[in-house]
């Protein structure tokens, strides 16, 4: 690895937005560690030998795991300027039909695994002359989701884990930020089993007539990590097309 490379940590980068992430990263003067969960061998070709990206295993939800991730950053890199919060599970289940199980699993992915990686992130980010910590977030922290009630209000939660770092650590120098992507055309969407139509009916019922892409949102990263972005902390940054700001 590079020494002048700056060092950055994705959490859920095997596939979708955080793969898109970690390649962009890797292209652009990043050396990136992007985690898995289960399939090592499918996040090793979705990367095929990237020399800039090192592929970890990671279960955000459990302390040993992310203790284990964070010791490997720290033995190869000793440093981490750029933390990136991404893993994040979805249920689509009404209050009536939800159980506790996937309740839990939904907090525990999206907010106590945010404060797990940023928990144990913190020592090798304040060795960085610039650190900054990027949480995937969603407009859903602010709107009712009745068919996601899990995944709305873990998000408000960690809006405002997010909010909260910004003002703790910014006395270490440490910028936090959320980015609120708006629908990206990713795996995760395989298993609502939206086609080709429904796509491009999204694309159509944006204000700029495209969905989102993982490189539309890799670029707000890149730049929320950046020198011109130096004065910048705990800003909610909606990569959508201005599709928020729609009336319902």
């Amino acid at each position: 690895m590079a020494n002048d490379k700056r060092v950055a940590l994705i959490t859920g980068a095997s596939l979708g937005i955080g793969a898109g992430v970690a390649k962009f990263l890797s292209e652009n003067g990043y050396f990136v560690y992007a985690t898995y969960l289960k399939n090592k061998a499918a996040a090793e070709k979705e990367f095929n030998g990237n020399k800039n990206i090192s592929v970890i295993p990671l279960d955000v939800r459990n302390e040993d795991s992310v203790k284990k991730a964070i010791e490997e950053v720290r033995t190869k890199s000793n440093r981490l300027d750029l933390l990136v919060n991404n893993a994040a599970v979805d249920y689509n289940v009404t209050i009536e039909d939800m159980n506790l199980e996937k309740w839990n699993e939904t907090f525990d992915v999206r907010v106590k695994g945010t404060f797990l990686m940023t928990k144990y992130s913190l020592p090798l980010l304040k060795k960085s002359k610039r650190a900054t910590i990027i949480n995937i977030t969603s407009s859903w922290a602010h709107e009712t989701q009745p068919s996601f009630p899990a995944a709305a209000a873990a998000e408000a939660a960690k809006m405002n884990f997010t909010k909260t770092c910004a003002i703790a650590l910014a006395k270490y120098g440490i910028r936090t930020h959320s980015v609120n992507p708006g629908v990206t055309r990713t795996p995760l969407w395989d298993q609502w089993g939206v086609d080709d139509k429904g796509w491009e009916s999204m694309a159509k019922s944006n204000p700029l007539g495209r969905n989102c892409t993982p490189r539309d949102i890799a670029k707000i990263i890149y730049y929320l990590d950046s020198d011109e972005a130096e004065y910048l902390n705990g800003e909610e940054v909606y990569v959508n097309g201005g599709n928020h700001l729609k009336s319902p």
